[in-house]
Formats: C-alpha cells, sequence, structure tokens
C-alpha cells in the first residue's frame, strides 16, 4: 500500500488530514508535515527524506505538496531525491486540495503512478464553478 504525505505551510497539512479523517471516519493513515514560516530546503530535507523512509511501507511514497516552487515543495522535492536515491520510491505532487487527499487515500493500493495519476484526476476533477 502506497504511503501518502502531506507537506504544506503551517497549519495546512494538518488541516487537510484531520478533514480526511472526518470525512472519512476513520485514521486516513496519512501523514502531516506542517512547514513553519522561514523553514526551507537546506535545513529541513534530510528531516524529511528520513520521514519518508520511515513512512514507506514497501511500496512507496506519495508526497502532496501545497504550492508549487513553494518552500514546502522544495523541502519534499529535495527530500524526495534524497528518498529515492536510498532506495524508496517516491513522487511528489504540487497543488494538493482536499480532492487530491482523498482519491489518493481511496485508491492507495495502486502502484505508485497509478496512485499520483489517480490524485492529480481528483484534484482536477473538483476545480470547477458551482454557482
Amino acid at each position: 500500500m502506497i504511503a501518502i504525505m502531506v507537506v504544506a505551510h503551517s497549519p495546512l497539512a494538518s488541516a487537510l488530514v484531520e478533514t480526511a479523517r472526518y470525512v472519512l471516519g476513520r485514521d486516513p493513515e496519512t501523514t502531516a508535515v506542517d512547514v513553519l514560516p522561514n523553514e526551507c530546503a537546506d535545513d529541513c530535507s534530510e528531516t524529511l527524506a528520513r520521514r519518508i523512509q520511515d513512512a514507506d511501507r514497501g511500496d512507496g511514497v506519495l508526497v502532496l505538496t501545497d504550492l508549487p516552487g513553494a518552500s514546502p515543495c522544495n523541502i519534499a522535492s529535495a527530500a524526495s531525491h534524497l528518498a529515492r536515491a536510498d532506495g524508496v520510491p517516491c513522487c511528489v505532487l504540487g497543488g494538493v486540495n482536499e480532492s487530491m487527499l482523498l482519491r489518493a487515500i481511496n485508491y492507495r493500493q495502486g502502484n505508485l503512478d497509478d496512485v499520483a495519476t489517480s490524485a492529480l484526476a481528483g484534484a482536477s476533477q473538483a476545480l470547477l464553478r458551482v454557482d
């Protein structure tokens, strides 16, 4: 099963995971990493890489970040490179929203590429004008 980690500006990562817990009515078995102001890839990537390695259940880790190009995404990207160098399959997606997270949780039994593709579809399908 694919491990899922949300890395986002504080307190967004925790809020997304808690919302998933509420919607699903169960533990989403997802790690939230809230990035504090002034944290950067140079300071945090090794620690996050260890967390990615610890989260891996043997099938890889999907890391969802909020803003592409922002610190959480940069930290996740650098950490994923370190984790992959140590043999942990890892994929980082930017632009996380609740639909993306829920789709990843519900379809995490596939392989890493399939789960990433499903998560991206969930994110984009949730973007629409409702009124």
